[in-house]
C-alpha cells in the first residue's frame, strides 16, 4: 500500500516505521524538520512541509495513496484542520487519530469515519492482558473472543498432542506453534490433520492459540 503518515510524533513515527518494516510504501510528513531528518533512515520516504497549508498538501501523492493518517493528537485543531483539507482535496480515505470523544465527535461530523486512539486501545488491550500470567500479546476479534501468543508452559514441555486433542481438552485452538523462530505448524497449512498430526511441545516454545476469554483463563489457571 501506498500510505502518507501525517506528523512524527511517538505514534505517527512508530506507525509509519513499522509499516515500512512490512514493506509498504509510506511518506512520512512533519514540519519539524529535525524529526524528518531523523526519521529518514526507518522510514521509507519523508518530507518536511505544513500539512495546515493547502498549497504545501497539493506536493504529497493526494492520488496514488491508498490512505492517508492524520497522526496528529496533541492539537484538536490542527488535527481536524489537516483531515478538512485532505477532505476538500478529495482524498478518498483519510484515518485520523483522535484524542478524546469531543475530538472524535467533531472528526465524524466533518466525513472522517476512521478514527484511532492508541491510548485507549493499548490500555483496554493492558487491562485485558494483565491478570493472564505468561502471555505475550493478545488480539481481541470480539469481546469474548481472542487470539493470543505465550511461551509453552512447563506443565506442557515434552507432551504431545494432536491439534484435535488439544481443542476437545482445553476447548482452544492451536493456532500456531513457533520454534526457534520457525513456524513447525500452523493450522492453515494443516487443516485436513488435525486429528493425526501430533505436535510435541518444547521447552521455550511459542504457542499461539484462539478460543473464548473463559476457556482461555481456564487453560492459563490450570
Amino acid at each position: 500500500m501506498n500510505i502518507v503518515v501525517i506528523g512524527l510524533g511517538n505514534f505517527g513515527a512508530s506507525l509509519a516505521k513499522n509499516l515500512t518494516s512490512l514493506g509498504h510504501d509510506v511518506l512520512g510528513v512533519d514540519n519539524d524538520l529535525g524529526k524528518v531528518e531523523y526519521f529518514k533512515d526507518s522510514v521509507a520516504n519523508t518530507i518536511c512541509l505544513d500539512a495546515t497549508d493547502p498549497h504545501a498538501l497539493r506536493i504529497l501523492p493526494i492520488k496514488e495513496a491508498d490512505a492517508f493518517v492524520v497522526s496528529i493528537g496533541s492539537d484538536f485543531g490542527i488535527s481536524v484542520q489537516i483531515a478538512a483539507l485532505l477532505k476538500k482535496l478529495g482524498v478518498q480515505r483519510v484515518i485520523c487519530r483522535e484524542s478524546s470523544s469531543i475530538h472524535f465527535t467533531v472528526l465524524n461530523a466533518i466525513g472522517i469515519m476512521e478514527t484511532i486512539n492508541p491510548e485507549y486501545e493499548s490500555a483496554k488491550i493492558f487491562a485485558q492482558k494483565l491478570p493472564l500470567k505468561g502471555i505475550q500479546n493478545l488480539f481481541a476479534i470480539t469481546d469474548s473472543f481472542k487470539i493470543l501468543d505465550m511461551v509453552m508452559p512447563v506443565s506442557l514441555v515434552g507432551q504431545k498432542y494432536s491439534p484435535a486433542l488439544f481443542r476437545k481438552e482445553t476447548h482452544l485452538k492451536i493456532v500456531a506453534l513457533k520454534r526457534n523462530f520457525r513456524i513447525v505448524y500452523s493450522s492453515a497449512l494443516s487443516a485436513e490433520n488435525e486429528d493425526k498430526n501430533e505436535i510435541e511441545f518444547k521447552e521455550n516454545d511459542t504457542l499461539v492459540l484462539a478460543g473464548e476469554m473463559k476457556d482461555i483463563k481456564r487453560f492459563l489457571h490450570e
